[in-house]
């Protein structure tokens, strides 16, 4: 089984989805929607459509770096967004408009209109976009994805192989997909058809609130295949606290414990629903401090369930920092709790102010493109600095922020999408990629072993 994200390969024509409007447009409620459509659903679709846009992305640095993959023969990237606010804040995936730097929307009519990146996050693979201007669009509604089951209609609107103005309906299939993408998978699956181009667009329910983003297929053809009936959204839930984040701070403002946790066996009593084991703890962390140790089992957040290490993720992920919660469990056969406080994921050594510096992050190591200011401790050859590490990840006790990333397996890298893809790749095939370093003025090579 392979996972392809949706973004076009090619661009045809036109494609957009928004109508210019003068004031904010909202898709009302269907009436009867549980008892059936009298006119199917083009009622819905005629309400909805003008707040689906098309998205358009370039790299515009002459020589700069990009990701190939995602680019059309013309050197743009596209995909698909919905409007959440008439004042023109558009959200799409982060995978739409990685490594590029002007964006365009297009709405409806063909018209085009410039767009700034806001913000966005690849661990969700969401990003947001604010169109330029004054003029005010059609938007349309979040919904409350924890409320949808298997078997309520789904309605997918947006760009599918460059084809704008592309409606398909299903039903949700399932809920809770894991997709081994990211630390806080919860996809929603459809058969709603939905295939490369429909990245970024919005998963209805049958009230016209959206449910969902399209993100990711299951293609047996590859990044070339289509629709197989099994397509995959980020909850709304999530994707609205990712997004308001987004807009407040510019990024997402995430928890941290300091705890990596593993599903209990079944030696253990596990039956993968009924808690988890803590499997490392970071020195000095919230979890350090609060006295949780190897072998604890948590079994509630907040007198909510913690069935499996995914939702400790997400609990922790959606709590603010400096907020106090209690969890509960068992050291043994001993009922323990902890109140613990909530910190700040581990300080990122952050670009100088001004100095636009988008992030990738792989094998744990949060990458950036070296910025000028960088030069008084790196040399011109260096174009890839550390930022950040995930504490438990392959580079602990052997990477340290602000290190120059020089080469991976021998090979140079040039920027940070570069070097992820090299990381990447050489993980695949070996048990430890060595990787060269700048560091204090001079060079040093470390090997990182890939958790399997």
């Amino acid at each position: 089984m392979r996972i392809t994200h949706l973004i076009a390969g090619f661009w045809i024509g036109v494609i957009g989805f928004g109508l210019v409007a003068t004031g904010p447009i909202m898709a009302p409620p269907v009436a009867n929607a549980g008892s059936g459509f009298s006119n199917g659903f083009a009622d819905l679709s005629a309400r909805l459509q003008p707040a689906v846009v098309g998205i358009r992305a370039k790299r515009l640095i002459p020589g700069a770096p990009r990701d190939q993959i995602h680019a059309n023969a013309a050197g743009s990237s596209t995909g698909s967004g919905f409007v959440i606010d008439p004042r023109g804040v558009v959200v799409t995936n982060n995978h739409v408009i990685e490594g590029n730097d002007q964006f365009e929307i297009i709405l409806v009519d063909g018209t085009t209109l410039a767009a700034n990146l806001v913000g966005r996050d690849s661990e969700t693979d969401l990003a947001v976009l604010r169109v330029v201007g004054t003029q005010r669009l059609a938007s349309v509604a979040w919904g409350n994805s924890d409320t949808a089951r298997v078997g309520d209609w789904a309605i997918a609107i947006g760009s599918p192989f460059g084809l704008g103005n592309s409606l398909s309906v299903g039903v949700i299939s399932a809920r809770n997909r894991d997709l081994q993408a990211g630390r806080y998978d919860d996809f929603l699956q459809t058969d709603a058809a939905i295939n490369r181009g429909n990245s970024g667009g919005p998963l209805f329910n049958a009230r016209g609130e959206v449910i969902g983003v399209n993100t990711a297929i299951v293609s047996p053809g590859g990044t070339q295949g289509g629709s197989v009936g099994v397509g995959f959204a980020v909850p709304s839930n999530l994707a609205r606290q990712v997004v308001a984040d987004i807009l407040a701070n510019g990024s997402v403002q995430r928890g941290w414990i300091g705890v990596r946790a593993r599903l209990l066996s079944a030696a253990e009593g596990g039956n993968g629903q009924n808690g988890v084991v803590v499997a490392d703890v970071a020195p000095n962390s919230p979890a350090a401090r609060a006295g949780l140790r190897l072998g604890d089992r948590i079994q509630s957040w907040n007198g909510q369930p913690v069935t499996d290490p995914r939702a400790l993720a997400r609990f922790v992920a959606g709590t603010k920092a400096g907020t106090r919660v209690r969890l509960q469990g068992f050291r043994g056969r001993q009922a323990i709790f902890a109140n613990l406080v909530v910190g700040q994921p581990p300080a990122e050594a952050r670009p100088p102010r001004g100095v636009a510096s988008p992030t990738v992050t792989a094998l744990g190591l949060v990458l950036r493109a070296a910025a000028p200011a960088d030069r008084s401790k790196l040399p011109a050859n260096v174009r890839v600095v550390i930022s950040a590490l995930d504490p438990f990840g392959p580079g602990k006790d052997q990477i340290r922020p602000g290190d120059g990333l020089i080469e991976v397996q021998g090979r140079a890298v040039t920027s940070p999408q570069d070097a992820r893809a090299a990381l990447e790749a050489a993980a695949r095939k070996r048990d430890a990629v060595v990787v060269r370093l700048y560091r204090d003025g001079q060079s040093i090579y470390r090997a990182l072993r890939p958790t399997r």
